[in-house]
């Protein structure tokens, strides 16, 4: 799975990015995979010396790998200052290698939103929608680093049943989400708390 780092882009600008990015891949052939794997034994072969077998059919595609790069932040950066503008996307192959090659409408828009997860979050923090110092708003500002390790089962089943929901509402569905927060919310402040809360950030 292709993933970017781009410092103030919104979820639909990285949509976008992630999007361009892929198309260079499908126009020149290549898995992200491929392109990746060729960058890397090129710039071995550089940092040897140049000694060794010459990979010649790397060689012919190890740039593929920075012209989705660049791409992604031509298409992510779109009408915003150029002084703005960062070199790079910071483009990564995370996880196992595949395929990103869209086969629907619906596989694309998941990928999508799985690779916007944090900069969703972030956003819906910054917006003040997790303020209220309730047990998930916590749990929100826990994962300011995306770092699920730190929470406990409990934070983390507070995340999954709370918070998750509200990043796809916010995600697919932002015409109603004001109205499902207000909702949600409101349900949640009237349930009894349980154990599971009680003890939620008990030393």
């Amino acid at each position: 799975m292709l993933t970017i780092r781009i410092e103030g882009a919104q979820p639909e600008e990285i949509m976008s990015s992630l999007l361009a990015a892929q198309d260079v891949f499908d126009k020149a052939g290549l898995t992200p995979d491929q392109a990746a794997t060729a960058r890397f034994v090129v710039e071995g072969w550089d940092v040897s010396g140049f000694v060794g077998r010459v990979p010649e059919a790397e060689l012919a595609i190890c740039t593929i790998w920075d012209e989705a790069d660049q791409a992604a932040v031509k298409a992510c950066y779109a009408g915003w200052d150029a002084g703005k503008v960062p070199s790079s996307a910071d483009l990564e192959l995370v996880q196992e290698p595949q395929r990103f090659r869209l086969t629907s409408e619906e596989e694309s828009s998941e990928q999508l939103f799985e690779t916007a997860e944090d900069t969703i979050l972030e956003e819906m923090c910054e917006r003040g929608y997790f303020n209220d110092g309730r047990p998930e708003d916590e749990v929100a500002f826990l994962l300011e680093e995306w770092d699920f390790e730190r929470l406990t089962e409990a934070q983390r089943r507070l995340y999954d049943e709370r918070i998750y929901p509200l990043m796809r509402i916010w995600f697919f569905e932002r015409e109603r989400f004001e109205d499902e927060y207000a909702r949600l919310r409101n349900a949640w402040s009237s349930e009894i708390p349980d154990d599971r809360q009680l003890d939620l950030f008990a030393a």
